[in-house]
């Protein structure tokens, strides 16, 4: 009679030893759910770089960009005028961008940190070539 008891009181151990750990679980999920829609977290920290350049190469593809364009893209806007402050071609100009913002440049004008081929940009007669940064 008393092993019938030890065994029930090990399973209703075991029981709510897991019941337990489920609810841990479920109020650390729903807790960080909670944390990330009220932040509007959407992806990792970037940086859009703009190096101005003297002239595209050969056989790359260039982007004309206008006033219009620059003014939807604030980012582009920003890193452009800040590489357009440095007279030095080797010095270039940053922006900070959210992940949101990446994925419109790169629906726009294909300025993506994984391609090789990236397109030149050009914008009042100047060439810039663009990298992004990913933190």
């Amino acid at each position: 009679m008393e092993s019938k008891i030890n065994r029930r009181l090990l399973v209703v151990g075991v029981l709510a030893f897991i019941g337990v750990v489920l609810l841990v679980t479920t109020v650390v999920v729903a807790y960080t759910a909670l944390v990330a829609l009220i932040t509007g977290i959407d992806g990792p920290p970037q940086a859009l770089v703009v190096q101005k350049v003297p002239e595209p190469l050969e056989n790359v593809s260039v982007i004309h960009l206008t006033d219009r364009d620059l003014k939807q893209h604030p980012v582009l806007d920003s890193a452009i005028r800040d590489a357009n402050r440095n007279p030095d071609v080797w010095i270039s100009g940053v922006a900070p961008m959210t992940g949101i913002e990446y994925l419109v440049l790169i629906e726009s004008f294909g300025i993506d940190a994984r391609e090789e081929d990236r397109p030149y940009l050009e914008y009042d007669g100047a060439y810039y070539l663009t990298r992004v940064l990913l933190h």
